[in-house]
């Protein structure tokens, strides 16, 4: 049995400001920083293998004083960043509303079937990081990773673990800055142990804006 913790990035200063980051990469706000030492607090009695992680500042910078205060490399892939957003990258979720109505709103109200405009869809961001994870976790068999992701790699990957269709992806909330969403991986299968865990978090919790 191989465990996997997801762990979403410390809020951005992208968070900060309301934008759509996809790619774009911008680093850990003040808080967010905050958040990964708070992260570092609740890993230091808990024993890990290995340390995954999106090469984005925020994922990476989220998990890296785990890495540093267990002296554990991290290993990142381009597989585990957040959805590629095309035309709304960086661009203030009011503006997409605005500027983007009808393709966003299906993002807003049934974001499986969504698709970033000239960019990925949902649909190939949750196979990406599906294949990515679950080769992960075939790869280091009886480990314990900690993976440090986005919100909509989460998300999606939650209903995938599922079996649900992106039709229902809908019905999954997301998971809140610095939060862990646990996996136990085994017969090629992920069953859920815990989603959006943010006990460790205090007063630090922050979450996306209701426009998302």
């Amino acid at each position: 049995m191989t465990e996997i913790i997801l762990i979403r990035h410390g809020e951005s200063m992208g968070n900060l400001v309301n934008s759509f980051l996809g790619h774009t990469d911008l680093d850990l706000s003040p808080k967010g920083y905050k958040q990964a030492e708070l992260l570092r607090k609740h890993f230091e009695n808990i024993d890990i293998d290995l340390i995954f992680s999106s090469d984005l500042k925020r994922a990476y910078n989220t998990v890296k004083p785990i890495s540093e205060m267990k002296d554990i490399p991290i290993i990142t892939s381009k597989n585990l960043r957040e959805i590629h957003a095309g035309e709304w990258e960086n661009k203030h979720f009011d503006e997409l509303e605005t500027i983007f109505e009808k393709e966003y709103d299906i993002w807003k109200n049934n974001i499986g079937l969504a698709k970033c405009t000239g960019g990925e869809s949902v649909e190939h961001l949750q196979k990406r990081v599906y294949e990515e994870i679950t080769k992960i976790a075939k790869e280091n068999d009886g480990k314990k990773i900690c993976i440090g992701t986005h919100a909509t790699p989460i998300r999606s990957f939650a209903a995938k673990c599922d079996g649900v269709s992106l039709g229902e992806l809908k019905n999954y909330p997301w998971a809140f800055n610095a939060s862990l969403s646990v996996y136990e991986f085994s017969n090629d299968k992920f069953v859920q142990k815990e989603y959006n865990y943010i006990e460790h978090l205090e007063d630090m919790i922050t979450s996306l804006p209701k426009n998302v």
